[in-house]
């Protein structure tokens, strides 16, 4: 089933910064979010997750409504969220931030168990603080906390930012792989769009909270239109 977003508006408090954005999520496949530093991306995915209300507009998945749900029902509802910062617990262990991901789901210890076979890197590192992870490491932590709710779609709001280039190739591959395993993927690019979008199907770009683009996201990656679309300058 495909998580579907119709004239979403949305803000903080009385400010409005969503404008009646549509989006769709289809299944087995990672679909980009770009437009330039303050298009409302991070706005469109904090209110999908339950984490700002909705002003107006529907989001839809599985034939039912997620508008006016907590972002624990709609994680419940398959939909798993992976914020930019503060996404990890650095005080916890790497194995009791899974945990503490997998409280509110039965079968915890298995699902922890899970993510640590396919991520082996945490799994060498599980009782470490994560707090004395690397960048890459706690991203990838991060990740892994969003899987243990065993999402169909699974946001990701630029998973990338200030890592090194090998866990780039590493995070790409890996959600590449959760696609292919039938996941729908959202993905808010701002960093390192080329290897992202070369991975993706749909791009759907956004300016000053509206709809500006809907492409195939390979066909930003012709010379000169990545710079069209984040700095809005003519090509």
């Amino acid at each position: 089933m495909q998580l579907e977003v119709r004239g979403l508006k949305s803000g903080y408090g009385k400010v409005q910064i969503l404008h009646g954005i549509d989006l769709t999520v289809p299944p087995k496949e990672i679909t980009a979010v770009l437009g330039p530093n303050g298009a409302g991306k991070s706005t469109l995915m904090k209110t999908i997750a339950g984490h700002l209300p909705v002003m107006a507009g529907e989001i839809h998945y599985r034939g039912n409504s997620l508008v006016g749900h907590s972002a624990l029902s709609i994680c419940k509802a398959g939909v798993g969220v992976v914020p930019q910062d503060r996404n990890v617990f650095p005080a916890l262990t790497v194995r009791d931030n899974l945990r503490a991901a997998s409280l509110a789901f039965e079968g915890a210890e298995e699902r922890v168990a899970e993510v640590l076979r396919r991520f082996p890197i945490l799994a060498e590192r599980s009782d470490q603080a994560a707090s004395t992870l690397s960048g890459g490491e706690r991203q990838t932590l991060a990740i892994a906390m969003a899987l243990v709710a065993g999402p169909d779609i699974l946001i990701l709001d630029e998973p990338t930012a200030g890592l090194a280039p090998i866990f780039v190739d590493r995070i790409v591959s890996w959600v590449r792989e959760l696609a292919e395993e039938g996941m729908g993927v959202v993905w808010v690019v701002e960093q390192n769009p080329e290897k992202v979008l070369a991975v993706s199907g749909t791009a759907y770009v956004i300016d000053a909270g509206r709809n500006s683009e809907t492409v195939d996201a390979k066909s930003l990656l012709a010379p000169g239109r990545l710079e069209e679309v984040l700095l809005q300058v003519n090509a």
